[in-house]
């Protein structure tokens, strides 16, 4: 190899080395090791006062410790949510820094950090010093733009968000109503529709193997106790009860209503024999007591009230359907259970304007509909087959506007059993995604709409789908 040719190539490798060095030494002024910290760490236990403000200085929020709880302080005293506040604490002590991005005032607004759109969060210790009073801003990847307060430095900080801060003064109130396990649950009280029903938990079937059952509230099984003024006979929907007992274990607030007056939301204490107004309170192990008033629904939220508090709570329907029961819903709501081989004929006749006819009868081993001769026999069937599990999912409380729609009914079913006298059913009103039913003999029953749908059938709906024209694949 040439001399030259050598001289270039070390020449080459020399320069490729001194570059490494320089892109690995610091900077004259960068610190090597950890980077300065803008201000002293904060440990979460040092923390005992927390000042948030939103963007704006709007909503401001105090929350202080007094002894080992936290308690919103201001605009009012009311107990905070525990986790919310313990998570918004620790992110205090958990935030690492990065560089600075900024320290130029002008760029505040464009990072999220001015007074107008951050979030500011101020620390403060037993003694009322502060801790750290800092600005928080924009998220850019896995980290939060950061301004502390009275400077103009911007960092980049991760293990802390905006997202932690950024709430309305009444989210961080505590919006746990009850909290107790619900396989604990002993006792269960219902009151409600000028009723009221007593139940104890009976203690677990022993297995093969001579021990004791599980404890699980799903397995639970219940009986009737003395003081109840409600008669039940047959069996009791222990599913339902079950459900009662879980559905007020766990039970948590969607919303606050601070200058309620009860008696305007159906919440009067004592006057549980209202129609909507209903009383549950659940044992559990301990003798401890979760008791809950239940009044009026306004769209999707109902108004709920703690029996030892005046504090009026909304909570989602979607929360409450499994409590929101009447005593008399502690019975089998059983209306139909009929297979079809155990049928001699169903009609459905349809109320006005339509006051169409429907007979279904058995003809050897199928179902045919009476005057129909384009009749669809697997339609037929489905009609025929609904009436083997067709059940409400609650009574109707007494004294519901709902109940008029009965003396004119929409429909009429009549079910005839082989060897026994016919049942009728009467469809009422529809409410939400329920209809209006009652069996002739029994109390009016809530029905999801699609069972009623399955059941209620027009002449042209059983008729057989028009057969489409076959494809011309000829050119």
């Amino acid at each position: 190899m040439e001399k030259k040719t050598i001289y270039a190539l070390m020449a080459l490798i020399g320069l490729g080395a001194l570059a490494v060095l320089v892109l690995v030494r610091p900077d004259k002024h960068e610190r090597v090791g950890e980077k300065q910290r803008p201000l002293a760490e904060i440990k979460a236990e040092q923390v005992k006062t927390l000042e948030i403000t939103q963007p704006g200085g709007k909503d401001p929020v105090t929350i202080a410790k007094q002894n080992d709880k936290w308690q919103v302080t201001a605009p009012f005293n009311k107990p905070a949510d525990q986790a919310a506040v313990k998570s918004a604490v620790e992110s205090l002590e958990k935030v690492r820094w990065g560089d600075v991005t900024t320290q130029q005032k002008a760029q505040h607004g464009e990072m999220d950090v001015a007074d107008d759109k951050a979030v500011r969060v101020v620390a403060k210790d037993s003694a009322g010093a502060v801790l750290g009073d800092l600005y928080l801003g924009k998220a850019v990847g896995s980290g939060t733009m950061v301004r502390i307060g009275g400077k103009d430095d911007v960092y980049q900080a991760t293990d802390i968000s905006a997202f932690n801060f950024k709430k309305e003064s009444k989210a961080w109130r505590d919006h746990v109503i009850f909290d107790f396990k619900a396989d604990e649950a002993e006792k269960l009280s219902l009151t409600g529709g000028g009723a009221t029903v007593n139940l104890t938990r009976l203690p677990p079937n022993k297995g093969p193997d001579g021990k004791e059952g599980g404890s699980s509230i799903y397995d639970a099984k219940w009986k009737v106790d003395e003081g109840s003024t409600l008669k039940v006979s047959g069996a009791l929907d222990d599913n339902l009860i079950n459900g009662i007992a879980q559905g007020v274990a766990n039970l948590r607030a969607g919303d606050f209503v601070d200058d309620a007056k009860p008696e305007l939301l159906g919440l009067a204490p004592g006057a549980a024999g209202l129609p909507g107004l209903i009383e549950i309170k659940v044992t559990f192990k301990g003798g401890k007591v979760a008791g809950l008033r239940v009044g009026s629904v306004k769209g999707d939220e109902w108004n709920v009230q703690a029996l030892d508090s005046p504090q009026v709570f909304t909570v989602k329907k979607y929360s409450l359907e499994r409590v929101v029961h009447l005593p008399m819903d502690v019975q089998d709501k059983t209306i139909f259970k009929l297979k079809a081989d155990d049928l001699e004929a169903v009609t459905i006749q349809m109320g006005p304007p339509d006051n169409s006819l429907v007979a279904l009868k058995k003809a050897d081993k199928t179902w045919k509909a009476d005057k129909l001769d384009n009749a669809d026999e697997a339609k037929v069937k489905n009609v025929v087959d609904s009436l083997d599990s067709f059940s409400g999912g609650g009574f109707v409380a007494p004294g519901s506007a709902e109940l008029a729609s009965l003396a004119k009914p929409k429909a009429t079913v009549t079910v005839k059993p082989k060897g026994g006298p016919a049942a009728v059913l009467k469809i009422g009103d529809v409410k939400g995604d329920e209809v209006i039913v009652q069996k002739a003999g029994q109390e009016a029953m809530w029905v999801k709409k699609y069972q009623a749908d399955r059941l209620l059938k027009k002449p042209a709906d059983l008729a057989k789908d028009p057969v489409k024209p076959a494809m011309d694949n000829k050119k």
